[in-house]
């Protein structure tokens, strides 16, 4: 009858219009990514598009103390031991101890009395440090070695350029009067990578063009220790208003 028709036929033909409303739209969409994806879709690339920018080494710098010490840093984690003494594989990280540690030599950080000639490489840790946009990173390598005199050196060493961007070592053999002063040590080194830099404070200088970051230098006689290292940046230091070079996030690899 006419009073069931319209019991129950409104009722499905609003079901059947609400059906369609989820279903064609799901269907037309599948046609189209099968038609997509069955044929050649070009589109030009510029140079710019295709070069990754290379970092400077103050950008390297900036890039690698953002990614040490911001634990809100969203991160993935992959630990690469590099090979240790003895393994074949050891060779290349050896050879880069062996420079890093030439070019501490080189800048006149070591004393003469040093054991220079038994230094040897005790093993180390590779660190990428990339931006969470995927186009700039950064590979540290993290070695230590030793010599006959029971010196222990820990450097991290840029492993593109195979500088030396961060020190710490102990030298138990060397008399306190031959180790340097605190701002030899520190001018030596910021020296030696060629950067320029701003006097902040006894023996700490701001990298220029490494977005306010703060590099200190210690000396403890007592122990024979000299350290060169990140300290932070200027704001975070002195208060100050220092805008980073670049305010990509961060993101760190190991």
């Amino acid at each position: 009858s006419l009073q069931r028709l319209k019991q129950w036929g409104v009722p499905l033909l609003t079901g059947l219009v609400v059906l369609a409303a989820v279903v064609l739209p799901r269907q037309i969409s599948a046609l189209r990514d099968r038609g997509m994806l069955a044929a050649f879709h070009v589109e030009p690339l510029s140079e710019e598009d295709l070069t990754v920018p290379e970092l400077s080494l103050p950008e390297k710098l900036e890039l690698l103390w953002r990614a040490v010490q911001d634990p809100a840093l969203e991160v993935f984690t992959s630990s690469q031991s590099l090979a240790s003494p003895g393994d074949p594989a050891s060779e290349q990280a050896a050879d880069a101890f062996s420079r890093g540690m030439d070019c501490l030599l080189e800048w006149g950080m070591l004393p003469e009395s040093v054991d220079r000639d038994s230094l040897e490489f005790q093993g180390g840790t590779r660190a990428v440090y990339v931006r969470s946009d995927g186009y700039q990173s950064v590979s540290m390598l993290y070695l230590q070695g030793t010599n006959a005199g029971r010196d222990s050196f820990w450097i991290v060493v840029d492993e593109e350029t195979g500088l030396p961007v961060w020190i710490d070592c102990a030298l138990r053999s060397a008399p306190a009067e031959d180790l340097p002063s605190e701002e030899e040590l520190g001018r030596h080194f910021l020296d030696g990578l060629g950067l320029e830099t701003q006097q902040r404070g006894p023996a700490m200088w701001e990298i220029g063009g490494a977005g306010g970051l703060v590099y200190s230098a210690c000396v403890q006689s007592v122990y024979g220790r000299i350290c060169v290292e990140p300290l932070g940046f200027a704001d975070e230091i002195f208060g100050e208003d220092a805008a980073p070079s670049s305010g990509a996030p961060l993101a760190e690899s190991w």
